[in-house]
């Protein structure tokens, strides 16, 4: 019961009003960690390609990704860079960063992705 009342309560929320602002993330403007895991992880990219592609360590993405710690805003350009070469596409919501991917750019071993193929 106390659960529903909470959903009731955001649904409510600004959020599910008419419309949320949603603009493109400026070429210079960083990432988050979370958004950073996100796009990773729906490309299909494992920590070492996205490492390769950036010119980074696999401890610094990593910690990037876990909050451990926040690299240099050229270092995080980078890796933004590459998740971008990859597919990924990143947005500036009045909630934070949403991260998204083209299409054909998912990978497959996701249950959503799998979902979008085959409805190709």
């Amino acid at each position: 019961m106390r659960v529903k009342r909470h959903v009731r309560k955001y649904r409510h929320n600004k959020l599910y009003g008419d419309k949320l602002v949603i603009t493109a993330l400026a070429q210079d403007q960083s990432i988050s960690g979370i958004a950073c895991r996100g796009a990773r992880t729906m490309l299909g990219l494992s920590q070492e390609q996205v490492c390769a592609q950036a010119g980074c360590g696999r401890k610094l993405l990593n910690d990037f990704e876990n909050d451990i710690r926040v690299p240099s805003l050229e270092k995080i350009l980078d890796i933004r860079r590459a998740l971008e070469q990859s597919g990924a596409q990143f947005f500036l919501t009045e909630v934070g960063i949403a991260v998204g991917v083209r299409a054909g750019s998912a990978s497959a071993k996701s249950a959503r992705a799998r979902g979008f193929s085959s409805a190709q």
